[in-house]
């Protein structure tokens, strides 16, 4: 018992003439008193200062004459305005294509008569899978069946699309 207050006596003297690190570093720059420096404006200051006049300036460039002529500014302005008739006529254009394309496309996709079934060169994709820790019922099956089905499934979809465009035609 004796020896841990000592070692709890000698860890508390040891605390108090540690000099911290953050105090140490700040005690020099609190030491001598330095003299008192000018601070510049800045650049800021003068930039402000400079904007002033000009933006007075660009207001006054910016008026019309008293004989009601336009200024400088907006003739150079309205040297662009040749540019706002190309891009209507050019944007005009684009959108007639647009419409075209999606018009033909949509006459080609409704003309055609294929088959829209996918094609599968590999049905057996299905059964694809771990052979284990397979639930009951629900491992590999025969995919015959299922493509006859829906093979028959869309024959008989085909005949019906059929039979009503030729009674809308006859």
């Amino acid at each position: 018992m004796f020896v841990a207050k000592q070692s709890r006596v000698f860890s508390i003297k040891h605390l108090r003439n540690i000099t911290h690190k953050n105090l140490n570093g700040n005690l020099r720059h609190y030491s001598s008193p330095v003299e008192a420096q000018d601070e510049p404006l800045g650049k800021q200051f003068y930039v402000i200062l400079a904007l002033i006049p000009l933006s007075i300036g660009l207001y006054t460039v910016s008026r019309p004459d008293t004989d009601g002529k336009l200024p400088a500014i907006t003739k150079f302005i309205n040297g662009f305005s040749h540019y706002q008739e190309k891009w209507s006529e050019r944007n005009t254009l684009h959108t007639k294509a647009v419409e075209q394309a999606g018009y033909e496309r949509n006459l080609f996709n409704s003309s055609t008569r294929k088959r829209r079934v996918v094609d599968l060169k590999f049905p057996e994709i299905f059964n694809t899978g771990s052979p284990f820790n397979v639930v009951a019922g629900q491992g590999p099956r025969n995919m015959d069946q299922l493509v006859a089905h829906y093979s028959k499934v869309n024959a008989d979809e085909e005949e019906r699309k059929l039979r009503v465009l030729k009674n809308k035609q006859g």
